[in-house]
């Protein structure tokens, strides 16, 4: 059984810039660096950043059956300002957490619209059954 859904994209370009991205979108990033900014963490941790980078993340108060077209709706409105705004090619991350058996499935409209974004598609599964 599924116990939790994480997704995201991961922003990042040489000439990326994270706080342009949020006012010509809206969105709220997370974990945002602007280029040449001290990164806390990484491989770049208490170095420079070469470039910018920052995360959409679904919000935790968006109901599990609706995160995935929550990203992708906001992917379809905004991927091509994110570029705009210097992020280099992206994809999503999934990131599914079970209990007992992993089983997920995609409805056709959230195939379709996956595809249409021509992103890539990442999957991970964690096995949360002896967390109990």
């Amino acid at each position: 059984m599924i116990s939790e859904l994480r997704l995201s994209v991961l922003l990042r370009g040489e000439k990326f810039s994270p706080r342009e991205a949020e006012n010509v979108t809206g969105l709220r990033l997370q974990d945002k660096l602007e280029l040449g900014e001290i990164s806390p963490r990484g491989r770049y941790r208490g170095k420079p950043v070469p470039y910018g980078t920052a995360q959409l993340e679904v919000p935790a108060e968006i109901p599990y059956e609706d995160r995935l077209m929550w990203i992708i709706r906001a992917l379809e409105v905004n991927l091509k300002q994110l570029y705009e705004c210097g992020a280099e090619e992206t994809r999503i991350y999934a990131g599914y957490f079970y209990k007992d058996q992993c089983n997920f499935g995609f409805s056709r409209e959230e195939l379709s619209s996956i595809a249409k974004l021509d992103i890539d598609f990442a999957i991970s599964c964690y096995d949360m059954s002896d967390e109990e």
